[in-house]
């Protein structure tokens, strides 16, 4: 899939939600500005979206993690104030090396698998972001090859199971390998 094909996907992925369904509100709509921003961090060239964690309450972004520069974060700021429904932008990005933009993710990996397994990424995060009934932002979303792998913390065995199926029935996953812990309750 050349990069072309990517963008239109992902734009595409996000065009389309709000004609699905309703107007996102509430933790929906925190859920879709979040994934929105993920989105045009990860077709920045300028910026590494994966070195980026957004988090969205009631409209209010708060940015962590790592930029290579103080232009790249104030980049990332500033683009993430562009998104609508957002309401302010607390920016507590650092400066580190690590948040390089990879030529290739690694040596085994070239550029355009790297850009097709990000897509895959993106497409499963975007349907864990946008269902109601899964903490999209609770769940940490890897692809290498055909392979999906979840991880990061639920509130139950049947959100685990959803996650599960919402990344099976994504283009191009072959395999889902479901490490998400159940928090216990309280």
């Amino acid at each position: 899939m050349n990069k072309s094909l990517t963008v239109l996907a992902l734009v595409g992925t996000f065009a389309a939600m709000p004609t699905i369904g309703k107007e996102p509100t509430g933790s929906s709509k925190d859920a879709w500005i979040t994934g929105k921003i993920e989105a045009v961090y990860m077709l920045n060239r300028h910026l590494n979206g994966f070195a980026i964690d957004t988090n969205v309450t009631e409209g209010a972004v708060h940015l962590t993690g790592m930029v290579e520069s103080d232009i790249d974060r104030d980049l990332a700021g500033e683009l993430a104030k562009g998104i609508e429904g957002v309401v302010s932008v607390d920016n507590d990005l650092v400066l580190d090396d690590k948040a390089r933009i990879p030529v290739s993710a690694s040596a085994e990996r070239p550029f355009g698998v790297w850009i097709e397994e990000a897509t895959t990424t993106a497409a499963v995060k975007s349907k864990l972001l946008y269902n109601d009934n899964t903490e999209g932002l609770q769940i940490k979303v890897d692809t290498r090859g055909d392979i999906v792998t979840l991880t990061g913390e639920v509130s139950s065995p049947e959100e685990k199971l959803l996650a599960e199926q919402l990344a099976r029935n994504t283009d191009d996953v072959d395999e889902v390998r479901n490490q998400l812990v159940v928090r216990r309750a309280d």
